[in-house]
């Protein structure tokens, strides 16, 4: 019997161990490749990202711009997230566009692509959850940490809520735009 149990370790640690160098390797290979093929985690149909390994493995639940913030309480005008049907290709084609703009152009670009929903929502952002900051810059798409006051009205955020609470947010996302 214990011979089992340590033969089950060792499987379940090699197993593992394979598994993680796997997962670090092809996020290299992303991160050194120019991340062609990475998802830069905006829009609520998204689900995990090379770029932010602590995004959730979900789609966002709230999609929308900051109309106001109160302290952690966060009034956000509801958008339709933008289409993720796109191939790989155009992906790519997109976050080329995209980098060659200036800041200006960029801007004016995505807000030209915001479609509202004409529905509001109000969310409690709990102190000490992830908040990250999503900046699409010259290098690519990256992802650095946050805090709540990185949350500002006229910000762009995903929000993943509490299963339990639809009002409280678990994760937030915000583009630096």
């Amino acid at each position: 019997m214990i011979k089992n149990q340590y033969l089950v370790r060792i499987i379940v640690v090699g197993v593992l161990t394979l598994s993680l160098t796997g997962c670090a390797s092809s996020s290299q290979q992303a991160t050194t490749t120019g991340q062609s093929s990475s998802s830069t985690g905006t829009g609520a149909g998204q689900t995990g990202s090379l770029i932010d390994q602590d995004q959730p493995n979900r789609s966002a639940d709230v999609y929308g711009k900051v109309k106001s913030i109160q302290g952690n309480v966060v009034l956000i005008a509801k958008m339709q997230p933008p289409a993720s049907s796109l191939s790989a290709a155009d992906k790519a084609a997109r976050q080329q566009q995209m980098q060659s703009l200036s800041p200006e152009d960029r801007q004016k670009l995505l807000a030209s692509q915001d479609v509202m929903t004409g529905k509001n929502i109000t969310i409690t952002v709990p102190v000490g959850i992830p908040v990250k900051l999503r900046i699409i810059g010259s290098n690519g798409p990256t992802v650095e940490d946050g805090a709540i006051s990185s949350i500002k009205a006229g910000s762009v955020v995903n929000i993943w809520t509490d299963t339990s609470d639809s009002s409280l947010a678990k994760y937030v996302s915000v583009a630096n735009r």
